[in-house]
């Protein structure tokens, strides 16, 4: 879903020695950048009634706040943060963790006094907490506001369920998780820091540290403890790419998603050259079910990659199992389009048509799958487990 935000950091303030008192009655009527709790605390109690305090002069610390259900801590807020974070943007999320009793606006003025953006992540755990249509009619006007400095993303709803609980919050323009953390993430900062779109690589794993990647095995393990479905692990994936880095033997780039270059029921895409003069690997991996089964998935995955035509070229150094990719016009269409946004020194790099591709099928919990089947298939398949994923 399209996301329209204004880009300008700040809106016109007063001097910084001015302070402006808010009687919070006015709240969800007032432009969520003119109320800030001083030092957030708890707000100022006087003649009777609350009262926001705004320090005008203050500075935003963080490019982005995550105001989130603390039931989606675990896969969107903490995740989502990482990502951003690994990209080169300030987040503040942990302390805004709304909870039953916590008003929605009071939360998102506390971000919003210390963040140029603002991200609230509606979900069926957010409704759950049962806000007062003035809450939800203020958030409104914060998300619709002409600054646009609020982003609502969806998580686990769509329309009909946010309208379910208030109409006019689904006609709010938002993004939705579903397409992968990595892409709210893009959008999110398309519409806040546009000039910086360019500069977002294709993959955060080279990014991450060591203590990234064990907070991604230990995200990942509750999750698939929890019960998590595939689109749970779909999201911690595109946030935690080091996670999918690990299972290559060279330092691969992870693409995703792989929509962004092809139509193949595939979810990332693992750019893998092998050094200067080796051949390259391309990977195409496809994320089934958590639960048992898959012992159809390699016939229909071979199935939908499409025709195959002669190709005689060969690499130098060919040392790989596999498939060239020119031997499948699919592959070689979405295998161009990756060419041209990655960098390589490889000397193969400039003719995708000689590159080795293979697919990995990710399905099912160790000791859990069922066996594939024996009939004969096209395309060379690799298979491992969700648990995989999260070994040391």
């Amino acid at each position: 879903m399209a996301v329209d935000m204004v880009t300008s950091l700040s809106p016109d303030r007063p001097g910084p020695d001015r302070l402006r008192v808010h009687n919070a009655a006015d709240v969800a009527m007032t432009r969520p950048s003119q109320v800030v709790k001083r030092g957030f605390d708890s707000p100022i109690q006087g003649a009777g009634r609350s009262v926001f305090v705004e320090d005008a002069g203050m500075t935003p610390k963080w490019d982005f706040f995550i105001s989130h259900a603390s039931e989606d801590k675990l896969l969107v807020a903490g995740p989502l943060a990482h990502y951003l974070q690994s990209v080169g943007f300030s987040v503040w999320y942990d302390e805004l963790s709304l909870r039953v009793g916590d008003s929605v606006l009071r939360e998102i003025d506390r971000g919003l006094g210390a963040s140029r953006y603002g991200v609230v992540v509606l979900s069926e755990s957010f409704f759950a907490k049962q806000w007062p249509q003035r809450e939800l009619a203020g958030l409104i006007a914060t998300a619709s506001d002409g600054e646009r400095r609020v982003l609502p993303v969806w998580h686990g709803v769509d329309a009909a369920a946010v309208a379910a609980r208030s109409p006019l919050l689904a006609d709010v323009k938002a993004v939705n998780t579903s397409r992968g953390l990595h892409v709210v993430a893009e959008e999110i900062v398309r519409a806040a820091f546009p000039e910086r779109v360019a500069t977002l690589p294709l993959s955060n794993g080279a990014k991450e540290r060591a203590a990234d990647r064990e907070t991604a095995r230990k995200t990942l393990q509750a999750v698939l403890t929890a019960g998590g479905s595939r689109e749970d692990v779909l999201l911690v994936l595109s946030a935690y790419q080091s996670l999918l880095i690990a299972l290559t033997r060279y330092a691969a780039r992870v693409v995703g998603p792989a929509s962004r270059f092809t139509d193949l029921p595939c979810d990332f895409i693992l750019y893998e050259p092998h050094g200067v003069t080796g051949p390259i690997q391309v990977t195409f991996v496809v994320l089934g079910s958590t639960e048992a089964g898959g012992g159809d998935l390699p016939a229909a995955t071979d199935l939908a990659f499409g025709e195959e035509i002669p190709f005689a070229g060969r690499p130098s150094n060919d040392y790989l199992p596999g498939r060239r990719v020119g031997e499948f016009p699919s592959v070689l269409s979405a295998v161009r389009r990756l060419a041209g946004h990655v960098k390589s020194d490889n000397i193969h790099h400039a003719h995708p048509e000689l590159w080795n591709f293979s697919v990995l099928l990710v399905h099912g919990r160790r000791g859990a799958q069922d066996p594939t089947s024996t009939a004969p298939t096209r395309l060379h398949f690799e298979t491992a487990s969700y648990d995989r994923l999260t070994d040391s």
